[in-house]
C-alpha cells in the first residue's frame, strides 16, 4: 500500500512539473554575477529553485534528527553505564554487611585503574579498609581519591574519621575544615570538628564553634543540651588559661552563672589556693557548698581548717550545711567522721543515731559505727560493725571497676560488646578497646563536655 501510495505522488509530482514547463515555456535570463548571465527557461528554473528549497529544508531535518538520535544514544548508554555502577555499588554493599572486604574491594576496583572516580564508590573503598584495621590504606585512598571527586564532604568526613583514628588530630581538624567550606550550614560537621577541636585542646576554637552551632538550634532539649555542652568547654577553656588570676575569675562567672556546676566552684577554689589566696578559696569553697554540698567540696574545706588550727570552723559549716540540706546523705557522715576525728564521740553518735533509714544502711555508716565502738574501748561490737560492712564475704567479692569506664558494679557482669560495630565512631577508646560495661553504652552519648556538667565528683 505504501509503495503505490508513494508512486501516486511521484506521478502527481511530475505531471505537475510537466504542466508548469507546458505553461511557462518561455526563457528567462539569470544574471549569476554582475557581468555574467544565463538564460534559462521559466518552468526549469522553478523547478531548480523549489528542489533546492527542499534540498535545504530536508538536510536541517536530518541534522536535527541525527542529533536528537545522538542525544538519545548516548543517554541510554549513560544509563545503563549508571544502572550498572548502582548495581556493583548495591553487591559491594551487601559484601561490606557480609564482612567479605576482600572481594567487595575487587569489585570495586574492577575497570579503574588506582581509585574509583566517584564519591560513593571511593567511601565504600575506604570503609573497607577501616573495617579491616588498616588505618593507614585508608587514608592512602581517600587523599588519593580526593583528588578526583574533588572536596566532597562526606569523603572528606571519613578521611577525618581516619586521621583521628590514628591520632592524627591536625589532620583531622583539616579534612573538617575543608568539609565546612562545602557544606557551611551542615550541623553535623559543625559538631564533628568541634569535637576534634575539643580533643586536641584547642578550646578556644570548639568554643567558637559551639557558638555558631547554639545559633542555628530552635528546638528547647537539643539546646539545653548544646548549652551543656557549651558549659563544659567554657570550663576547659578557662583551665586552660597560662593567668591563673583570669582563670579563677572565668571559673567564678561559669559558677555563678550555673551554681549548681561543682567542677567550676573546686577549679576556682583551688587557683586561689594555690596563689596562697586561702582566705578567698575557702569563700568560693563555702559558696559551692552552699548550692551542692559534695564531698569533695566539704573534704577541700575541711582539710584547709585543719591546716589553719580551727576544726571548730569545719564543725560550724557542717552543722549550717546539715540544717540547710536536710536531703544531703553526704554532710551528717563528713560531720559523724568530723567529730570522731576530733575525739567527740558522743556527738558522732548522736548524729548517727539522727540518720534516716535509707542512709543508715550505708556501709559506710557501720565503718563510722565500728570507729566509735573502737574509740570507746568496745573491739568485739567493733568488730561485729566492721564485718557488717564488709558484708558476708568480707569484701572479697566486690565491688568490681570496670577498665575501659572505671565504673564500680556490685557484681561481675562481664564485657559488654556492641551488637552490630559500625566503622565510624567519635571515641576513641571504644575503637581501641571495642568492649566495656554497660555504663559504657551510656557514657558513650554523654562526652565529656556534658559530662562535666553532671556527674559527681565523688571519692571512692
Amino acid at each position: 500500500m505504501t509503495r503505490w501510495l508513494v508512486a501516486l505522488a511521484t506521478a502527481g509530482l511530475v505531471i505537475a512539473a510537466g504542466y508548469v514547463m507546458f505553461l511557462n515555456p518561455h526563457p528567462v535570463e539569470l544574471h549569476l554575477t554582475p557581468e555574467r548571465s544565463a538564460t534559462w527557461p521559466l518552468a526549469g528554473l522553478l523547478l531548480v529553485s523549489f528542489a533546492a528549497g527542499g534540498i535545504v529544508v530536508g538536510a536541517f531535518a536530518a541534522m536535527r534528527a541525527g542529533a536528537r538520535g545522538w542525544r538519545s544514544w548516548r543517554s541510554a548508554r549513560r544509563g545503563r553505564h549508571e544502572a550498572r555502577r548502582a548495581e556493583v555499588v548495591s553487591r559491594v554493599r551487601q559484601l561490606v554487611w557480609a564482612g567479605d572486604y576482600r572481594q567487595a574491594r575487587t569489585e570495586l576496583l574492577r575497570g579503574e585503574r588506582d581509585v574509583p572516580a566517584d564519591g560513593e564508590r571511593l567511601v565504600l573503598l575506604a570503609e573497607t579498609h577501616l573495617h579491616e584495621g588498616d588505618v593507614a590504606g585508608a587514608r592512602k585512598v581517600l587523599e588519593e581519591g580526593i583528588l578526583h571527586v574533588g572536596l566532597d564532604p562526606r569523603v572528606l568526613d571519613l578521611l577525618a574519621d581516619a586521621a583521628e583514628r590514628s591520632g592524627d588530630l591536625r589532620g583531622a581538624a583539616d579534612a573538617l575544615e575543608r568539609a565546612r567550606l562545602a557544606q557551611p550550614d551542615s550541623p553535623r560537621l559543625a559538631r564533628r570538628l568541634r569535637d576534634v577541636y575539643a580533643h586536641a585542646g584547642r578550646w578556644a576554637e570548639a568554643l567558637a564553634l559551639q557558638g555558631e552551632i547554639l545559633l542555628r538550634i530552635h528546638d528547647t532539649a537539643t539546646l539545653a543540651r548544646e548549652e551543656e555542652v557549651l558549659r563544659g568547654l567554657r570550663y576547659q577553656a578557662a583551665l586552660a588559661e597560662p593567668d591563673a588570676r583570669r582563670s579563677s575569675r572565668l571559673l567564678l562567672a561559669l559558677a555563678r552563672e550555673d551554681a549548681g556546676f561543682l567542677p567550676a566552684w573546686v577549679a576556682a577554689g583551688d587557683l586561689l589556693a594555690q596563689a596562697g589566696r586561702r582566705f578567698a578559696a575557702r569563700r568560693v569553697w563555702e559558696r559551692g557548698a552552699r548550692h551542692r554540698p559534695a564531698a569533695v567540696l566539704l573534704e577541700r574545706l575541711e582539710r584547709l581548717n585543719a591546716s589553719e588550727g580551727k576544726p571548730e570552723r569545719t564543725t560550724r559549716l557542717y552543722r549550717r550545711l546539715q540544717r540547710r540540706h536536710p536531703d544531703a546523705g553526704a554532710v551528717p557522715l563528713m560531720l559523724a567522721r568530723h567529730l570522731i576525728l576530733l575525739g567527740r564521740l558522743d556527738d558522732a553518735a548522736e548524729v548517727l543515731n539522727a540518720l534516716p533509714a535509707s542512709v543508715a544502711a550505708h556501709p559506710l555508716v557501720h565503718v563510722l559505727w565500728g570507729e566509735v565502738h573502737r574509740r570507746h574501748g568496745n573491739h568485739n561490737v567493733a568488730a561485729e560493725t566492721y564485718a557488717r560492712a564488709f558484708g558476708g564475704d568480707l569484701g572479697t567479692g566486690g565491688p568490681f571497676r570496670c577498665t575501659a569506664c572505671r565504673h564500680v558494679a556490685p557484681t561481675w557482669t562481664g564485657y559488654w560488646r556492641r551488637s552490630a560495630p559500625r566503622p565510624r565512631t567519635r571515641s576513641r577508646r571504644w575503637r581501641s578497646s571495642g568492649a566495656g560495661c554497660r555504663s559504657c553504652s551510656t557514657r558513650r552519648s554523654a562526652r565529656w563536655p556534658s559530662a562535666l556538667s553532671r556527674a559527681p565528683h565523688r571519692r571512692r
